[in-house]
């Protein structure tokens, strides 16, 4: 026996909790319900928050592509870069995913936040709560310096997230969406700054997540 899946690849026994919302590590096994919260929409079709605008993809490709990006995952959590993709649930249901990256975690002791919400989840401060959980990991689990986000200048949502949180903004500079240069602003958040909820956070699995990354 060469051991669990979660012995050899600690990121998969990865599981935070806190109140009603339970996020763990998207398997593939996950995918089919993710992605039928993909079809109910994610955003407003004229618009998109995405860096990669994923979702413009025909609908019948959008499956097929997704599974490639879960595999993609895994590749990229090597030689010091993670690439966390946590699926989140309220009451069991699947509402969205919250991730977290980085390419030299234990060089940098940082890392990025990024998620998305199906739309019938939106606007019930479940994003922020999710960013709080995300966030308790990256601190009291990984024993992460700072954790750093972006956001398009007209996503007033994840920009306020990012200021319950505690985040600060760092600067401005333009990326593309569609081919168009858009503004973007860039935060960071230090663990003195954290802006924690009324809900306590529970987290397993990030003492062999912690050695697997080279993070002790």
């Amino acid at each position: 026996m060469t051991g669990t899946l979660e012995e050899i690849w600690p990121p998969s026994g990865l599981v935070v909790e806190s109140g009603d919302l339970r996020m763990t590590a998207l398997r593939e096994a996950d995918v089919p319900e993710v992605l039928d919260v993909v079809a109910g929409g994610i955003h407003d079709p004229s618009w998109t928050p995405f860096a990669f605008p994923w979702t413009d993809a025909p609908a019948e490709e959008i499956p097929a592509n997704y599974l490639r990006f879960f595999a993609s995952t895994l590749a990229r959590t090597q030689g010091g870069g993670a690439s966390i993709e946590l699926v989140v649930r309220r009451g069991g249901r699947v509402v969205g995913v919250q991730a977290m990256n980085g390419a030299d975690v234990a060089g940098s002791r940082r890392m990025e936040t990024g998620s998305w919400l199906g739309l019938p989840f939106q606007g019930q401060g479940l994003g922020t709560r999710m960013r709080r959980m995300m966030c308790a990991l990256a601190f009291d689990g990984l024993g992460l310096d700072a954790v750093t986000s972006s956001a398009r200048e007209d996503n007033a949502a994840s920009r306020r997230v990012s200021e319950k949180v505690g985040y600060r903004e760092t600067g401005r500079g333009q990326a593309e969406r569609r081919g168009v240069p858009t503004p973007e602003v860039y935060f960071e958040l230090l663990p003195e700054g954290f802006v924690r909820g009324d809900d306590p956070v529970r987290i397993t699995g990030a003492d062999q997540l912690r050695r697997f990354l080279g993070l002790t």
